[in-house]
């Protein structure tokens, strides 16, 4: 191999061609790029938290579920009469919406038009449950929107 003086460092590899130790530099660097962007995205895909809307064309929500825990989360646009601003609502956790079983969970919508809720679906135990709002009585007897689920069930 011939060498021209002042033209850099050079390495050489057995079997490239003049010019091909770039290309195979290049082609490493990109390579080093994609995978460090595949991991970015498979960390963002697997947070810690998953989030579905309902089908329903009627509702103004959304729900989040704890990955590892199961415990669920609602919350919904609102806008204040007279005001210009809109404000997020979320609700208070009821009967089934708090911390389950350890497991892989996550949230799927169903075709259904008119359902407002969600599935709450673990993967590791194959076990699901439907999740939605209601209006129930609190402690000082007034109505409290709140988040419940059914008991899992597979």
């Amino acid at each position: 191999m011939h060498v021209k003086p002042g033209s850099g460092p050079v390495i050489a590899v057995r079997g490239i061609r003049k010019g091909g130790a770039r290309a195979v530099m290049v082609a490493a660097v990109a390579g080093l790029a994609l995978v460090s962007a595949a991991g970015a995205a498979r960390a963002q895909a697997f947070g810690a938290y998953d989030f579905a809307a309902p089908p329903s064309a009627d509702a103004n929500r959304v729900y989040g579920v704890d990955r590892k825990t199961g415990e669920m989360s609602a919350c919904q646009f609102e806008r204040p009469e007279g005001s210009a601003v809109g404000v997020t609502r979320c609700f208070a956790r009821g009967p089934g919406a708090g911390p389950q079983a350890p497991g892989r969970y996550s949230l799927v919508s169903t075709n259904y038009r008119g359902e407002t809720g969600v599935f709450r679906v673990n993967a590791k135990s194959g076990e699901m449950s439907i999740c939605y709002v209601r209006d129930l009585p609190g402690p000082d007897g007034k109505l409290q929107t709140t988040i419940l689920c059914t008991p899992q069930a597979r």
